[in-house]
């Protein structure tokens, strides 16, 4: 297959989707991706991504086209310009290229409009559209405030209309999690037999037990890691850790960027919370030997509607890890959290709680907690298989070329 990937999100940030871009060319697969230019930890461009000779690439086997979007810096308007200016910047490269590609494959993690330059080629050229849909719209807006009420619900609406748009003019959806598909179809009125169940897998490198530990052996360390953002509710976190700052044997790492990095430091700092390390985004490869060091990983998710659905990328990763998972979520998490037995889950916002279960945690043994971490180990192989995965992928593509 000749596959034309949409997806903003791309190498060298360290996202999913450069993985699977990858297995598919190792496969056979022609894969050329459109993704927009790559951003430092405090959402400026990359300096050497500033020469235009480095937004045409061949990584690991698969052309890059970057498409000159917004820097993502920091607040809601920043963010605004920067999906935007993908969806119409990418709509115009779109044109120049060939229309021999078999098949669009769009990436959608937010926003929505991600799908946007995918369905200007699927129209052109007469193609088939499969969208990834691993983020909700338009209720995804609400962790930035807006909502289908008040002032901001003129606002609501038109993403709602988009979205239906959008999500409706696909030949084919898969989804992350199993509620996506109930909710696609009672929002977005998708029929249910355009949609299909496919789990975010786990990439192999986290499955390594043998990683050296990062951190100091002497503390009860205790991980988060990947995108900072407000969905991710970090804020949760840093005050929990503000409860435990007496104990000096607990430290917590929040490892990672996004939209929501600078107000964690200014709270965890307001609250005297020494005891949380803010480090850097660091490459995949290193991931193992961050985990590794972890007493358990943290996941903690907003308690707004649509994160009642996510069935994050960070979760299956953690389980593949072979460490516990302490999580603060609702929904589609804290029942795959209670069903595996990788570890604990409290509602989402309960600090006080999650504080409690960091303080059971440090006092574990070793046995204890390898329990729980080998449940989380066991549940990834079964359910979050990186070849189901691909042969579903593959199969899907495959069908819409054949149709």
């Amino acid at each position: 297959m000749k596959i034309l990937v949409i997806s903003q999100q791309y190498w060298p940030e360290t996202w999913r989707i450069v993985d699977t871009c990858e297995a598919l060319a190792s496969m056979g697969h022609s894969v050329t991706v459109v993704c927009g230019l790559p951003n430092d930890s405090n959402g400026k461009l990359l300096r050497e991504y500033k020469n235009k000779q480095f937004w045409f690439q061949v990584h690991n086997s698969v052309s890059i086209i970057r498409v000159h979007d917004h820097p993502r810096f920091h607040g809601d308007l920043n963010l605004y310009l920067k999906y935007m200016t993908f969806a119409n910047r990418g709509k115009r490269v779109i044109k120049g290229l060939d229309g021999d590609f078999d098949v669009v494959f769009v990436n959608q993690l937010s926003p929505v409009m991600q799908i946007i330059p995918g369905l200007a080629y699927s129209h052109h050229f007469k193609k088939p559209l499969l969208v990834y849909c691993q983020d909700l719209w338009p209720d995804s807006l609400s962790v930035r405030g807006v909502v289908d009420r008040g002032l901001t619900k003129p606002i609501f609406e038109h993403f709602l209309r988009l979205s239906r748009k959008l999500y409706n003019s696909a030949d084919k959806i898969l989804c992350t999690s199993p509620l996506y598909l109930r909710y696609l179809q009672e929002v977005c009125s998708v029929p249910l037999e355009k949609m299909a169940f496919a789990p975010q897998y786990s990439e192999p490198v986290f499955y390594q037990q043998t990683a050296p530990n990062l951190f100091h052996s002497r503390l009860h360390n205790f991980v988060f890691a990947g995108n900072v953002g407000k969905a991710q509710d970090v804020e949760t976190i840093v005050r929990a850790a503000a409860i435990l700052k007496s104990h000096s044997d607990i430290a917590i790492h929040i490892v990672g960027s996004g939209s929501d990095l600078s107000h964690a430091k200014k709270m965890a700092n307001e609250l005297n919370a020494d005891n949380v390390i803010f480090h850097s985004r660091v490459p995949l490869s290193d991931m193992p030997s961050i985990y590794s060091g972890a007493d358990a990983l943290l996941i903690t998710l907003s308690s707004d509607l649509i994160s009642t659905y996510v069935l994050p990328a960070k979760l299956t990763a953690y389980m593949a890890s072979g460490r516990p998972i302490i999580g603060s979520a609702n929904g589609a998490t804290a029942k795959i959290i209670s069903e595996s037995g990788c570890g604990v889950c409290v509602p989402s916002g309960s600090f006080e709680k999650l504080a409690d279960e960091i303080l059971k945690f440090s006092h574990l043994s070793a046995s204890e907690k390898e329990y729980f971490a080998q449940n989380g180990v066991s549940y990834s192989k079964t359910f979050f298989s990186r070849q189901t995965f691909f042969e579903t992928l593959t199969s899907e593509l495959q069908h819409l070329i054949d149709k």
